[in-house]
C-alpha cells in the first residue's frame, strides 16, 4: 500500500502468502527472484504479501539482510496490496528494533511472534504486545504459534490486547478448531483473526476468519484462491472438495521443516527460489519423490485457471 493510509483490520481479507526469502547458490538474496515470485503471486489473486515470517527465514538472516528483503518485497509489490513483515526476535528490544526498520523499509504492519524460550505469563505476554505498539508506533499482529514457541494465548489474553488497541489483527496457528472458534466468538469484531494453518482454511472462514496467512499459496495461488473465495462465499463443501485434493501435496510440503520442500517445489514447478539457508538443509529423497508426484496435476489446475481468467478479463 504505501500510500499514507494506516492499515487497519478491514484491509486484512484474502490471502496473505507468507513468501519464502529467494536465495542464490551461496545463500545470498536474490531480489531477482523475488520479483518474480512477487508478480506471480498477485497475479494469482493474492491481497498482500508478508515477509520475514518463518517461512522467509527470519532467524537465518542477518538484520542488515532481513531489511533489504522488506525493502525488496516493498519495492516489487509496488502498492498491489499491503506488505507484512514478520518480526521473530525473541527478545523485546531486538523486536523493536526490528519492527521500526521495517517500517522504515516501508512496510504496512508488523507481524509479531509471542515471546518465546522463555515462559511468559499471560499478563506479561498481554502487557509484551501494549508496550510494543506503543514503541513502535506501527499497526501490529500478533502472531501465534504454540507449536513451535511453546507458548499458548488464552482467547481471553487475546481480547485484553484488543481492547488496548495494541493489535489489528492475528495470524492464528492452532490445530484446535474450537479454540480458533472461541477466538473468533471474543475478538473477530474487534481484530481480523486470520487462518495460519493451510490445512485448515476453509473451517476457519467458515468460522468467521476474513482472510489468510498461507505458505503454500506460493506455489498455487490462483487454486486457493479460488478456494477461498468459495469458503467465503459460504460454500464451504465446495471448498472442502478443493482442499482434499490439495491435500497430499501439503502433506509433502510439510514433511519436513518448513521451507525446505517448499521451496524445493517452487523450483519444480518453475519458480526456482534457491535453497533452504541452513540450518535446514535440501528435503530428503523420499520428500522430493512425494513432491514429484502430486505437484504436475495442481499446476495443470493453476495453468487452466489463468488460462480462464485471461479469457474473462
Amino acid at each position: 500500500m504505501q500510500s499514507g493510509k494506516s492499515l487497519t483490520k478491514s484491509d486484512l481479507t484474502g490471502i496473505f502468502p507468507a513468501i519464502p526469502t529467494p536465495v542464490n547458490s551461496e545463500g545470498r538474496f536474490d531480489r531477482a527472484a523475488l520479483r518474480s515470485l512477487i508478480n506471480y503471486l498477485f497475479d494469482g489473486g493474492m491481497s498482500g504479501m508478508v515477509a520475514l515470517g518463518g517461512t522467509g527465514e527470519y532467524l537465518a538472516l542477518l538484520p542488515e539482510e532481513r531489511i533489504e528483503v522488506v525493502e525488496a518485497t516493498v519495492e516489487f509489490t509496488q502498492r498491489r496490496g499491503p506488505v507484512i513483515a514478520g518480526v521473530l526476535a525473541p527478545g523485546f528490544r531486538e523486536a523493536v528494533r526490528a519492527g521500526k526498520d521495517f517500517m522504515k523499509a516501508g512496510a504496512d504492519a508488523l507481524m509479531l511472534v509471542t515471546p518465546f524460550y522463555v515462559a511468559s505469563p499471560q499478563a506479561a505476554i498481554r502487557e509484551y504486545y501494549k508496550a510494543y505498539a506503543e514503541e513502535v508506533g506501527a499497526p501490529v499482529l500478533l502472531y501465534e504459534i504454540p507449536y513451535k514457541t511453546m507458548v499458548a494465548m488464552r482467547p481471553e489474553t487475546v481480547a485484553e490486547i484488543s481492547d488496548d488497541g495494541s493489535i489489528i489483527g492475528m495470524k492464528a496457528c492452532n490445530l484446535d478448531v474450537n479454540q480458533y472458534a472461541q477466538l473468533i466468538e471474543q475478538v473477530g469484531n474487534k481484530i481480523a483473526v486470520l487462518s495460519g494453518e493451510d490445512h485448515l482454511m476453509p473451517l476457519h472462514l467458515g468460522l468467521g476468519a476474513p482472510g489468510a496467512i498461507h505458505a503454500t499459496a506460493n506455489l498455487f495461488p490462483r487454486v486457493w484462491a479460488e478456494v477461498y473465495a468459495m469458503a467465503a462465499g459460504g460454500d464451504l463443501r465446495a471448498a472442502m472438495k478443493e482442499l482434499h485434493a490439495l491435500r497430499p501435496m501439503m502433506n509433502a510440503v510439510f514433511a519436513e521443516g518448513n521451507p525446505g520442500p517448499l521451496k524445493e517445489a517452487l523450483a519444480m514447478i518453475g519458480m526456482p527460489v534457491g535453497p533452504a539457508l541452513r540450518p535446514l538443509g535440501p528435503p530428503s529423497a523420499e520428500t522430493r519423490e512425494r513432491l514429484r508426484a502430486v505437484l504436475p496435476a495442481l499446476l495443470e489446475r493453476e495453468k487452466t485457471l489463468a488460462v480462464r481468467h485471461e479469457k474473462a478479463a
